[in-house]
């Protein structure tokens, strides 16, 4: 399929929008809360892995605290996306961050025991599947269809911004200074600060079906038919479906280099694993550099182009990485004489340059997927529906998490961290060939796109 110039999936029914997005004030309020909730999540995970290693010194403790981060998720996900449909999305949002700064507080009494931080854990993690869902379904309601891409990219830059305060800036500094029970205190105020701004969002309309319409006589029945309507819209339009696949191959991606990162710097580079900030900010700096361009791109590619061009840059740069210590006989000669001669470091460290190329690379195709993905999924889904679908779309992204964090490090033991990353990196291209065939299979879709409202 020859990639489309200047053709979009959207047809846009609205007139011009006039002045920037941040002229619409509603929306700015929820792109603060967005801001502030998202540092404090990036907090809270930090701060909840330091206190697990430091009172339990044990990697499988570690690693139960990471599931019992992502089952939650699995089962709650799908009934959250019943009950937001049928709520109204502000009290919904209101209510998940009030909640989350009690739940929060939780996390202080982790020198009882470290069941009570699980505990907490699948807590938060099952009031934040109310959220996410209340969240994506708010953006299509608050700004007008052909502002959707750069509001998916502003919040797609402020996830990026505060995944570096909340984890570089927030959680180590207070940690380092005043201890984890501050932390866990100061994050509970920034959730309060959010309820307070969610809480300036206009009402919005009510449901076409409420939660008083559910009965207990029927409800397992009345959940198993809306999650089957959202289910049967998900499969029957191509686009929304590989929109959906595509996000859940991107954050499963992020997921996986997380894991591979630091024992890929000592077996792949021969350096410490703290030093996988060579590979995590490159990747970082590339998230960043497409979500101030992407707007410009989508002039002269479709976003489903978009999409496809990320997932084949992000391929090539997962090979790359893997094929790097093959690569080593030639590249290190060349820079032999800065690194040998002159900072006295092992040849090999020559490499890294190198490695944060391909990183910056990989982190530029992540954002290519991810935002007009996103995008698309937001103008394709019906009002009705939005946050099943959005439900769905976390329930397939923590289902694809559990395999890497269960399997992948004893897979990278068994056959080398490289090899590891080689065979991720092909079946992200068997995604992209398959998605990108069947979408050229399709018959151009250009539908009415979802009408806004809560």
């Amino acid at each position: 399929m020859p990639f489309r110039l200047k053709v979009s999936e959207v047809a846009l029914t609205q007139p011009k929008p006039s002045g920037s997005i941040f002229r619409n004030r509603q929306f700015s309020y929820l792109w603060s809360a967005q801001a502030l909730s998202q540092t404090a999540q990036q907090a809270t995970w930090f701060g909840m892995l330091v206190v697990v290693e430091e009172t339990s010194r044990s990697t499988a403790v570690l690693g139960a605290a990471i599931l019992s981060t992502v089952l939650p998720g699995v089962f709650v996900g799908l009934i959250a996306g019943v009950f937001v449909d049928r709520s109204n999305k502000k009290n919904v949002l209101v209510w998940t961050n009030l909640l989350r700064a009690f739940v929060i507080l939780g996390y202080l009494l982790y020198p009882i025991s470290l069941l009570v931080v699980f505990a907490v854990n699948a807590l938060f993690v099952a009031i934040s599947q109310f959220f996410g869902p209340a969240e994506a379904s708010t953006i299509p309601a608050l700004v007008r269809k052909e502002q959707l891409l750069a509001a998916n990219t502003l919040f797609n830059l402020t996830f990026t911004i505060s995944q570096l305060i909340g984890i570089v800036v927030l959680a180590p500094w207070v940690i380092k200074f005043a201890g984890a029970p501050a932390l866990f205190i100061i994050i509970a105020a920034l959730y309060l600060i959010c309820t307070a701004l969610v809480t300036l969002l206009p009402p919005g309309e009510r449901p076409a079906q409420g939660l008083d319409t559910l009965k207990r006589e029927t409800l397992a029945a009345d959940i198993r038919r809306d999650l089957g309507e959202a289910w049967r819209f998900i499969t029957a339009d191509r686009q929304t479906w590989w929109s959906m696949i595509y996000l859940t191959t991107a954050s499963s991606l992020i997921l996986v280099m997380a894991m591979l990162a630091p024992r890929y710097m000592v077996e792949i580079m021969g350096i410490r694993a703290e030093d996988a900030v060579y590979l995590f900010a490159p990747a970082g700096l590339g998230v960043l550099l497409i979500t101030l361009v992407v707007n410009r791109l989508s002039g002269w590619f479709s976003l489903t182009d978009l999409s496809h061009i990320g997932l084949a840059l992000t391929t090539v740069a997962l090979l790359a990485m893997a094929a790097i210590d093959w690569l080593a006989p030639i590249l290190t000669p060349a820079t032999s004489w800065l690194f040998t001669d002159i900072l006295h470091q092992p040849a090999r460290h020559g490499l890294v340059p190198v490695l944060a190329l391909f990183s910056g690379a990989f982190g530029v195709g992540f954002g290519l997927v991810n935002i007009p993905s996103q995008t698309l999924l937001m103008t394709r889904a019906p009002v009705e529906s939005r946050g099943r679908i959005f439900a769905v779309l976390l329930m397939m992204g923590n289902t694809a998490a559990v395999l890497p964090i269960v399997f992948l490090g004893g897979v990278a033991d068994t056959i080398g961290v490289n090899t590891t990353v080689a065979i991720v990196g092909l079946l992200v291209a068997i995604v992209f060939a398959v998605g990108r065939t069947s979408l050229a299979r399709a018959k151009p879709e250009s539908p009415e796109p979802a009408e806004t409202g809560s």
